[in-house]
């Protein structure tokens, strides 16, 4: 498998999605989660950090981007980049899909009691653990089953602390991987 340059990752991502014949619009929620698991295992990137430079996210937020107030579960590939000095934080490509879900009764009574979260994996072998934990979520739960009001896919680049690869349970959504 030839590996590619990381700040093609989005576009990468989308040919991914038309291969398996998938729509953005049309992606459920364990859709998309098993989309972004695959892409995750089998699609590498040439200029990522050896060590904890590829990593997938996944998270739980209550978002109003002009649309209204939705909740959002969002997929996020990480990929370190090596910065240019070592006193500098490393760069990171991030694609978010994010899947929005209108507000309903289901939001009120079933998640939001369950607060926010996020959740990092950087090792494959510990994929199944992360999936356990995302799975385990009232909000997984709860919207698994529903059509997202949208979804989208997007590409930025962060900047990311060394040490700073596994959010903390006080930040949660804040985590630089997801925000």
């Amino acid at each position: 498998m030839p590996l590619k340059d990381s700040s093609l990752v989005e576009k990468e991502f989308r040919a991914f999605l038309r291969s398996r014949s998938l729509k953005l619009s049309a992606l459920t929620l364990p859709i998309a989660f098993d989309a972004m698991e695959e892409f995750w295992t089998t699609n590498r990137f040439s200029d990522v950090l050896a060590e904890n430079g590829d990593g997938i996210a996944c998270y739980q937020d209550v978002t109003d981007y002009g649309r209204g107030t939705r909740l959002e579960i969002g997929l996020v590939r990480l990929l370190r980049i090596p910065s240019s000095g070592s006193d500098l934080p490393s760069p990171v490509h991030r694609l978010r899909l994010r899947l929005c879900y209108r507000w309903d009764m289901d939001v009120i009574t079933h998640v939001l009691p369950g607060g926010t979260w996020s959740f990092a994996c950087w090792d494959f072998r510990e994929f199944e653990s992360f999936k356990r934990s995302v799975c385990g979520t009232a909000g997984y739960s709860a919207m698994q089953d529903k059509k997202p009001a949208e979804v989208n896919a997007s590409f930025d680049t962060v900047s990311a602390v060394a040490d700073d690869l596994i959010p903390a349970v006080a930040t949660r959504q804040m985590w630089w991987g997801v925000t």
